[in-house]
């Protein structure tokens, strides 16, 4: 992006996309604190914070998150959210920590928290993003092809089980 600073909004719409952000978070599970931020942090759009209790867990979206939902092609502020909510899904399951002894590598996170994201999401274009997303993450590890499309399905019948 090419500026450091958002467009000014006012008070009001700060308040509405507040409003909106904890609306989705909450419908798709989010427990903890829920914060928006008008800045681009160059994060994506917004960051999970895991806590040593859930109820303050923190998910932070900001101003990239918007302008990111205002593309249609790119994600929208639903995906983007419910892929934070994965965050947290995947570092609070137990089931899902014990099979993975507790131990996961942020790759690996960030792969289960878009799988996750997309049981989530309703749009048929939001789950295709996230999976698409899990599938580039794996690539990026350095699978091939068919060796990351085997993994994702793999992960995702795995998650069917724990959610």
């Amino acid at each position: 992006m090419p500026s450091k600073e958002p467009p000014a909004i006012t008070p009001a719409e700060h308040q509405l996309r507040l409003r909106r952000v904890r609306r989705i978070a909450r419908n798709f599970g989010f427990r903890g604190r829920i914060e928006y931020r008008h800045l681009l942090s160059e994060s994506g759009g917004a960051q999970f914070g895991l806590a040593s209790d859930p109820e303050q867990d923190l998910l932070t979206v900001d101003a990239e998150a918007f302008l990111r939902d205002a593309n249609p092609d790119d994600f929208s502020l639903e995906a983007i959210i419910a892929h934070e909510r994965g965050h947290q899904i995947v570092c609070r399951n137990e089931q899902l920590q014990a099979f993975l002894g507790g131990k996961i590598a942020l790759a690996t996170e960030e792969v289960l928290a878009s799988l996750a994201g997309s049981w989530l999401v309703a749009g048929d274009q939001d789950r295709q993003s996230l999976v698409l997303k899990a599938l580039d993450e794996t690539l990026q590890c350095g699978l091939t092809v068919q060796e990351a499309t085997g993994l994702i399905k793999e992960l995702r019948a795995l998650m069917e089980h724990v959610r």
